[in-house]
């Protein structure tokens, strides 16, 4: 073979591996600028990450289904949990590295017991159902309603303080007007409402599946109480974020952003994603995983946090909390910097990063 015909060659082959790399995107049309410095002997990063048994978390297996923590060298296990509070203390015992669904109010009682916490990002705002039997569904249009009912709420859950702060700005004592059951699990508070052991359910968006299982109704949800409130945040353990770790849990939210921005423009691939857990028809996943109340956002949004952190105290619902200023325990520099490396690696999409670099700084700075 001469030397133009070899040159030839090379030309095809390169182009045919072009066209075949380009096939094998699906949804991921992003086009990364490559550095000169970066290798394929880069580091790979293992993190475990822990979520809600059953239902997964939307972000996380869009990220996964994309290859986004492929393209970031990561390589991650997603291990469930009943509760959040088992979550938490995996987190706290060195068992996983991430906590994904563990809601807000759960991560801030336990630093107000003295955890070590660090919340680096989100997930969810908003989203938890409240719970009543069919036949009951009538009874209940104002919060002056639930007056002398008993109703069951799960310990440490996002929408037990959602509810308890909107009850106590309505100027309804609920510690006296109403009786209020806590339960360890979602599983637990669904047994409840459906056997009639309590009139109530403040539900969470993780046993929403179940819920309509057993035809339960939902007669409001979190959002009503409260439009802005928060719920899962991404978080670790402030010693895990050395410099070299803390490159990895970087690299994690830049996955969680892009799949932010897939989830939003093509919500059947959440869909897609969530049947790994979820071994049902499309119609109900989509009812679940794109329900319109749930409002996805890797943005950790401190502002809601530490909003939340005054209501907790507020209520009594954590002790001792004085001296802690709860902005030690939010870290926004991983975030900022992601989104600022999303900028320079992807500049086709440019526009939309800035525009959540903007959106950070209105809900963090």
């Amino acid at each position: 073979m001469n030397i133009g015909s070899h040159f030839k060659l090379k030309a095809i082959l390169a182009t045919l591996t072009a066209a075949v790399t380009l096939a094998g995107c699906g949804a991921n049309t992003e086009t990364k600028e490559v550095s000169s410095t970066e290798t394929k002997e880069e580091k790979v990063y293992e993190l475990k990450v822990g979520y809600g048994q059953g239902t997964g978390a939307a972000l996380f297996d869009v990220a996964d289904l994309e290859g986004f923590f492929d393209d970031e060298n990561l390589k991650v296990e997603g291990i469930g949990f009943a509760s959040s509070a088992d979550g938490l203390n995996a987190l706290q015992a060195g068992k996983i590295d991430l906590g994904m669904t563990f809601g807000t109010a759960a991560p801030l009682t336990f630093i107000s017991k003295g955890s070590d916490f660090s919340i680096i990002g989100g997930h969810l705002e908003g989203g938890h159902p409240i719970l009543v039997q069919e036949k009951d569904k009538a009874k209940y249009k104002t919060l002056e309603d639930y007056k002398g009912k008993k109703v069951g709420t799960i310990r440490m859950f996002t929408s037990d303080i959602v509810f308890r702060s909107a009850l106590a700005e309505a100027g309804i004592d609920w510690k006296k007007d109403l009786d209020i059951v806590e339960f360890k699990t979602g599983g637990d508070l669904l047994q409840a409402i459906s056997s009639g052991k309590v009139d109530v359910a403040v539900s969470a968006g993780s046993t929403y599946l179940k819920a309509k299982e057993q035809k339960l109704a939902v007669i409001a949800w979190s959002n009503d109480l409260n439009p802005t409130h928060v719920c899962c945040r991404v978080v670790t353990r402030k010693d895990l974020l050395t410099e070299d770790q803390g490159e990895a849990y970087k690299r994690f939210l830049k996955a969680l952003i892009r799949a932010e921005r897939v989830k939003n423009d093509q919500p059947e691939e959440a869909v897609k994603a969530a049947q790994k857990h979820l071994k049902l028809d499309d119609a109900t996943v989509n009812s679940i995983v794109n329900e319109e109340h749930a409002h996805y956002s890797p943005d950790p949004n401190s502002k809601e946090v530490k909003k939340m952190w005054e209501q907790m105290k507020e209520i009594g619902y954590v002790e001792n909390a004085e001296d802690l200023n709860i902005q030690d325990y939010i870290n926004l520099d991983l975030y900022e910097k992601a989104l600022n490396e999303l900028i320079k690696e992807y500049p086709e999409d440019k526009t939309y990063y800035e525009k959540q670099l903007e959106r950070f700084n209105e809900q963090n700075v």
